[in-house]
């Protein structure tokens, strides 16, 4: 009979950094626990405006001002 092997996990915790005020948006940020990145979250187009985590600060700050724009011409179609 075989017995079976206890894998420690070597990785540590994410780690919530403050978040980043963009544009009068949140944009909230981590420090992911396995590979020490900094990651930003942001609205995504591709994503149909859903959540989505980047490493690039610009590319969140992008989604964000895309988003706005999404927002604005929402509220000009009339209804």
């Amino acid at each position: 009979m075989k017995t079976r092997k206890q894998v420690k996990y070597k990785g540590s915790k994410s780690e919530i950094l403050e978040p980043i005020l963009f544009d009068d948006y949140e944009i909230k940020s981590l420090k992911h626990g396995n590979t020490g990145h900094t990651l930003y979250y942001f609205p995504s187009a591709a994503h149909e405006w859903e959540g989505c985590w980047t490493m690039d600060l610009q590319t969140a700050k992008n989604g964000v001002t895309k988003y706005k724009k999404h927002l604005i011409e929402l509220s000009s179609v009339p209804g």
